[in-house]
């Protein structure tokens, strides 16, 4: 049984940024548009099963009703059986659920805030994550067809190296892990008030990534102007903010919004080295305000290589053609999971 999960979330690209920068709504039209594509490119490998989460939206469902007849897929498709509570909560249970069902590998629609919630339930399962969201440092920007294919390859294990480790973020206090994230994680001044989003350069104290690209838009994107870190590096970043400092950038810190910063210090952070926090603060995780560190209180972000194990599209498409598995009559799946 070559067993494989849908995740899209309906609240992605919505958030409150498109307000006040120029970041793209992605609607759902949009998204069924992408599942349509995801689910055709499925259908052409040895899939035999998809786990899906039934959003409040009923997105995989209405891409499944809109094919046409011929093009509706062979495999079979199964919802979960969870109540929604229409919060994280939902993603949260759902990659959690397709992990013991033991799925070969999970896509996932969304942004990086959707990707982080995944990562953190699914252990060694791939995922291979397809943007949706904001700023979207962390998933890729593809065509849905090719994303099918390779989720569908990978799962029949054609294509088990174009699986690649990913480092994480990992927020302790009292050395107990609280929360992941996969991009960055923003440290606000105790006079912010953000709530939902950060896109005030003067709420920023500091920031702490796992990879630092300026090609990208987001507070990584910062960290990539001052201090490129690639996604392969065995390190993270950290930048500390000061809107007196002297040194100066510029970085995309959202979609259309180009950011001014002042920059304190900025060095690369090995693998396994604390950046302590005292409270009050509160961190930002992969674009979003989630945790509130009360004053007096301390906790940790520390970048480790323990990430999720993420899909390259175009490594498993490149497998998969070296091992025929395009070809007609196709040969048989290799037996062995990834």
């Amino acid at each position: 049984m070559v067993r494989v999960g849908i995740i899209a979330n309906p609240a992605a690209g919505k958030d409150v940024r498109r307000l006040v920068t120029e970041a793209t709504i992605v609607t759902a039209p949009e998204k069924i548009g992408l599942l349509r594509r995801a689910l055709v490119g499925l259908d052409a490998t040895p899939v035999d099963e998809v786990l899906y989460l039934r959003d409040s939206m009923h997105l995989v469902d209405q891409a499944l009703q809109a094919l046409p007849q011929q093009r509706r897929p062979r495999f079979a498709m199964r919802s979960l059986n969870l109540v929604l509570r229409h919060s994280p909560d939902d993603t949260r249970a759902a990659a959690a659920l397709m992990a013991e069902q033991d799925v070969r590998g999970i896509l996932v629609l969304g942004g990086d805030g959707t990707s982080r919630l995944v990562a953190g339930e699914i252990g060694d399962v791939p995922m291979l994550p397809v943007s949706t969201g904001t700023n979207n440092a962390f998933p890729h920007w593809t065509e849905a067809t090719a994303a099918g294919l390779a989720l569908g390859f990978v799962a029949a294990g054609y294509a088990a190296e174009a699986v690649r480790p990913r480092k994480r973020i990992e927020l302790r206090q009292g050395g107990e892990l609280k929360e992941i994230a996969l991009v960055d994680a923003v440290i606000l001044r105790p006079e912010s008030t953000a709530v939902l989003a950060v896109w005030e350069p003067d709420d920023v104290e500091s920031v702490v990534v796992t990879q630092g690209l300026p090609e990208t838009v987001g507070w990584s994107a910062a960290v990539g102007a001052a201090l490129p870190t690639g996604i392969e590096e065995p390190r993270g970043a950290h930048l500390r903010l000061d809107p007196e400092a002297p040194r100066r950038i510029r970085a995309a810190i959202a979609p259309g919004l180009i950011a001014e910063l002042g920059v304190a210090a900025a060095h690369e952070l090995p693998y396994d080295v604390p950046v302590a926090i005292t409270g009050p603060r509160t961190i930002a995780l992969d674009g979003e305000p989630l945790w509130r560190l009360p004053a007096g209180h301390e906790a940790t972000l520390t970048v480790t290589p323990h990430g999720p194990r993420v899909i390259e599209i175009a490594a498993a498409l490149g497998h998969a053609a070296k091992e025929r598995a395009f070809w007609l009559p196709s040969p048989l799946a290799p037996t062995k999971a990834n």
